[in-house]
């Protein structure tokens, strides 16, 4: 039987055991910026999900309305909740703030999570909050300029263009990825060596 000192020393001799967060496919472009088509299944992921959102507060405001402000027009002319421009307005604010956050905290929305996207700023990390709003409010606002990305040599949009931003393959978690990006800096950590297993590359600064 194998004890835990010989089972140490034996991944000790071999180095540091690293966990296979990458499927096999897409090892070859992780790190690499993605594609139209990718990123725009992402968006459509995004929008479809903040659209049930509003939805379903149409929905609830509707009830709300109904039981405390029941309709007494026969007719049924009396509007029961605000018109839908509202919720339009609704929409592109609650889309706003979806990516803001999600931008900043974790790198990558929900679409983007499910696409294996990470986006990235100008020396390959994560970025803040004010930068987050502005990408935000401008893929909000501004949709087709993720067209450019079928244009771009390097698959970048509009956005990414004015706000020297990237959008990576990634299908590392965010704690992995956080690490990587750290590690170039860190002092006292030797650099992996090329046979190590394949990381997140970042995109290169200079345009």
């Amino acid at each position: 039987m194998t004890s835990f000192q010989q089972y140490r020393d034996h991944h000790d001799a071999q180095g540091p055991l690293v966990l296979e967060t990458v499927p096999a496919a897409g090892r070859r472009y992780q790190g690499d910026r993605a594609g139209f088509v990718i990123r725009a299944i992402a968006a459509v992921l995004d929008v479809v999900f903040v659209g049930i959102i509003v939805v379903l507060l149409w929905i609830g405001l509707w009830l709300f309305l109904l039981i405390f402000n029941p309709i007494v027009d026969p007719d049924l002319t009396v509007e029961v909740t605000p018109p839908s421009g509202y919720f339009l307005l609704a929409g592109y604010l609650l889309m706003w703030l979806y990516w803001t956050w999600m931008w900043a905290t974790n790198g990558r929305s929900l679409g983007q999570y499910l696409m294996g996207l990470r986006v990235v700023g100008r020396q390959g990390r994560r970025f803040g909050w004010k930068l987050a709003m502005l990408r935000s409010g401008f893929c909000a606002v501004f949709p087709p300029g993720l067209v450019w990305a079928i244009i771009s040599p390097r698959n970048r949009s509009v956005q990414d263009v004015m706000l020297r931003t990237s959008v990576i393959h990634d299908w590392s978690s965010s704690s992995s990825a956080s690490t990587h990006e750290s590690s170039s800096e860190s002092p006292h950590e030797p650099s992996p060596t090329p046979t190590s297993a394949p990381t997140t590359s970042a995109p290169d600064a200079g345009e």
